[in-house]
């Protein structure tokens, strides 16, 4: 919900409980989570430099942990695609959000960003999910967005919602709604968690307002679908003493509770309210508020044309949600990431994996693509490649996951333009990103740059790193580098670091798609920014491939076995210039 100030005026008007959480069950909403837990992490986790994922492990584990301690059983849903509805709103969030990656880019290591300017590396998400696999916790991937499942859940289990979504103080939760951020799960003490619980039963009392209306103050105080421009005749109504956001709500509240409602339904309570309210300040009755209104009375479980069995593989988190916005809406936004805004934009890099992830899912159409051009966010129709004739009846959707894994191979090296039989000396975990990291070279390479040879040593560096095997001196002193971070960011180095993740994210994904003809890696272990950006600098890799010893020596030098061909491969077309 866009009501920013709710939670304030919520704080302010102590319309909360203070409660102690244990012994019991809890729906986490799955986005909400990752996001707070990532942003809000003491010390920051890294934004500047793609991430660090080994990081936000540790994070997510302690708040699992602490959870378990205190016998709560969380179960996490999660989001997938976005509603068609939306579209307008999630483009202008879209350009929001390349104006917060831009400030963080040309910000000092050490200087202030404005409140809220956060941006989530790429493969957060995919980390965040890998990790409720790896320790047992229920969770579920939606095939659209999570609210109508969140609540539905929640109602039918008897139990809160813990998120930091506004949506959840309009909708009905019958156990009430835990807010994250007084959700004091560090504070933990004789297995209870200190913490604010939110029921809309109270907030309504407080205002003398029907539950009814509940969504129909939503509608007109702003959220993803309506928002009612009233030039502040709401605010001028107002008693209370706070800000003119505020005043603004408690306006709208207090005219509503004011409605007559005798004999009414609970329908037609909602469309009388309405109605007075838009002719209070002159404003025409339109669909965007009733279907706003709809969304919170009832909220529906998103269907798609994805086969059943793509459906299944989404909603156990072992396939992207983004299949569903290719196939249902043929478009697909590209979240701007922290680069160097001299160049074009990561995601070109990674343009011909789209395009073979698009023919897939689509057979062949033309796709939309939302993407940073300078520092504008443009749409671009882009056409998809279809596998060769004889083979595209094997590979249509429907029945993809039973073509034999010999050809789901071959498209996968089409793609990335690699031949996985050099891999025989490489371990499963590192197969995937060595080819990722083959077909990034050999763009890159095309359009060098004196820090791209240094980026790829240094990714070479992380994949023969142990972190938690024995501590060598090769070890100690990767240890030792990440602990002293980054004091000087580099552009050319953070944009190579970038493609290399917008390869690496789009070929885990086309990968999950062909049913993993290549073993799925460790995401948490694919990429640290802070140690990556230290160890991009020649001296330190010199002094550090002094210290490989043993096995890690000898991957060493079949990783670079492998990676030489790629100075006499054939450039990139004009479309995916990097």
């Amino acid at each position: 919900m866009e009501v920013s100030t709710l939670k304030k005026m919520i704080d302010d008007l102590c319309l909360h409980e203070d409660v102690h959480v244990g012994k019991t069950s809890l729906i986490i909403d799955g986005n909400a989570l990752y996001y707070f837990l990532y942003y809000t992490s003491d010390p920051k986790l890294d934004q500047r430099c793609g991430g660090d994922y080994p990081g936000f492990k540790h994070k997510v584990c302690n708040f699992f942990k602490t959870l378990q301690d205190c016998e709560v059983n969380p179960y996490v849903i999660l989001d997938g695609g976005s509603h068609t509805e939306k579209h307008e709103k999630n483009v202008s969030r879209l350009k929001y959000k390349l104006k917060k990656a831009k400030t963080i880019a040309e910000t000092e290591p050490d200087g202030t960003l404005p409140e809220g300017y956060n941006v989530l590396p790429p493969l957060v998400k995919d980390v965040f999910i890998e990790i409720l696999r790896e320790k047992g916790i229920e969770f579920k991937v939606c095939l659209g967005e999570a609210d109508p499942e969140v609540v539905s859940e929640a109602n039918q289990k008897q139990c809160a919602v813990l998120s930091i979504d506004k949506d959840f103080y309009i909708f009905d939760v019958h156990k009430g709604f835990l807010n994250l951020h007084n959700f004091e799960w560090k504070k933990e003490e004789d297995g209870k968690i200190p913490a604010k619980i939110y029921t809309r039963s109270k907030f309504c009392q407080h205002f003398k307002l029907d539950p009814a209306l509940m969504s129909v103050f939503a509608s007109i105080a702003g959220n993803d679908y309506s928002r009612l421009e009233d030039n502040g005749a709401f605010a001028k109504e107002s008693s209370s003493p706070g800000e003119y956001s505020i005043k603004r709500l408690d306006g709208m509240l207090g005219f509503l509770s004011k409605v007559n409602l005798d004999g009414l339904d609970d329908s037609q309570k909602r469309e009388r309210a309405l109605s007075e309210a838009l002719n209070h300040v002159g404003k025409k009755e339109n669909q965007t508020f009733k279907l706003a209104i709809k969304k919170y009375v009832k909220p529906e479980k998103t269907s798609s044309k994805l086969p059943p069995w793509v459906c299944e593989k989404v909603e156990r988190g072992e396939l992207t949600s983004f299949t569903t916005s290719v196939v249902d809406q043929k478009t697909i936004l590209l979240t701007p990431l922290v680069e160097d805004f001299s160049q074009r934009s990561s995601y070109k890099a990674a343009y011909r994996i789209r395009q073979y992830f698009y023919g897939l899912l689509t057979g062949g159409e033309m796709c939309t693509e939302y993407d940073r051009d300078g520092e504008e966010i443009k749409d671009y129709r882009v056409p998809s490649i279809l596998p060769s004739s004889d083979e595209q009846k094997q590979l249509k959707l429907q029945r993809l996951h039973k073509a034999p894994e010999g050809l789901r191979r071959r498209v996968f090296e089409q793609a990335l333009q690699v031949q996985t039989s050099d891999l025989e000396n490489i371990p499963d975990q590192l197969k995937l990103p060595v080819c990722v990291t083959v077909f990034w070279f050999k763009k890159l390479q095309h359009h060098s740059k004196p820090e791209t040879v240094n980026c790829l040593h240094a990714l070479l560096l992380w994949f023969v790193c142990e972190p938690d095997g024995p501590e060598d001196e090769f070890e100690k002193k990767m240890k030792a580098l990440k602990d002293e971070g980054v004091s000087i960011w580099q552009p050319r180095v953070a944009h190579a670091f970038s493609q290399w993740q917008c390869c690496m994210r789009q070929s885990l994904h086309l990968n999950q798609l062909l049913c993993s003809p290549l073993p799925e890696p460790q995401c948490v272990r694919l990429y640290c920014g802070p140690l990556l950006h230290r160890l991009a600098d020649e001296d330190t890799i010199k002094q550090l491939q002094k210290t490989l010893r043993g096995e890690k020596k000898e991957l060493s030098k079949n990783l670079k076995t492998i990676l030489n061909p790629t100075t006499t491969e054939e450039g990139p077309s004009s479309e995916e210039e990097c």
